[in-house]
């Protein structure tokens, strides 16, 4: 499974800190067209996370 699509499946369960954490790990090992489709899931995760993620992903860098 390439990157691109293991970004999406974290998108098929509620996304949590983990899920996160993934999410960036794929974008950053993501190169090329690959890693900017990967980076325009973030603006899903505003989008579905709770403001706790996000405030959570913020302290750690990811957003």
């Amino acid at each position: 499974m390439d990157k691109l699509e293991q970004a999406e499946a974290l998108f098929k369960q509620p996304l949590t800190i983990e899920s996160l954490r993934q999410l960036d790990t794929l974008e950053r090992q993501a190169r090329g067209q690959e890693a900017d489709y990967i980076g325009e899931l973030w603006e899903a995760v505003f989008a579905a996370a709770d403001e706790k993620l996000l405030t959570q992903a913020r302290k750690e860098g990811l957003i």
